[in-house]
């Protein structure tokens, strides 16, 4: 697997959190910044289903976080539930594997390095072929919702 599209993610995710530089969590013009760590080992396993997710950040962890972030497994030949998220935009960057993704009534077939915004409110899904496929998800919520959404007649 190519690893050239690893920096720019990376760079975003930095830009993102607002690590600025300097130690760890500080902020630009603030020495004593207050920031969380989360340590993936450590996150717990949200076992479902179709595979597994640990959220990295959001509200719960730290309340004055402004994002929600986490690494979504799904195993193959699965599929996670048609949903929607009514407060928030979700972007998918696929890290391994492939999937294809549902947005409406159109899927979009991803693999690593691939990235797709979600629109707030868009009724969207994920299914994996032979291989599993490991995303990392970021919502720009601390306050992440998801609300099951029927499938269209």
């Amino acid at each position: 697997m190519r690893a050239s599209w690893r920096w720019p993610v990376v760079v975003a995710l930095v830009a993102a959190l607002g690590w600025y530089g300097g130690a760890a969590g500080q902020k630009a013009g603030k020495e004593d910044a207050a920031f969380t760590l989360t340590r993936f080992e450590q996150v717990e396993v949200q076992k479902q289903p179709w595979g597994w997710m640990r959220w990295l950040m959001n509200s719960k962890i730290d309340p004055n976080a402004e994002m929600t972030l986490g690494v979504v497994h799904l195993e193959p030949g699965q599929s996670n539930p048609l949903h929607v998220h009514p407060n928030s935009a979700e972007y998918l960057h696929v890290l391994s594997g492939s999937c294809e993704h549902r947005v409406g009534e159109k899927w979009v077939a991803m693999k690593a390095g691939d990235t797709i915004r979600i629109p707030k409110g868009a009724a969207h899904s994920a299914r994996t072929g032979r291989e599993p496929c490991r995303v990392l998800v970021v919502y720009d919520t601390g306050q992440r919702q998801m609300v099951p959404a029927p499938e269209p007649k």
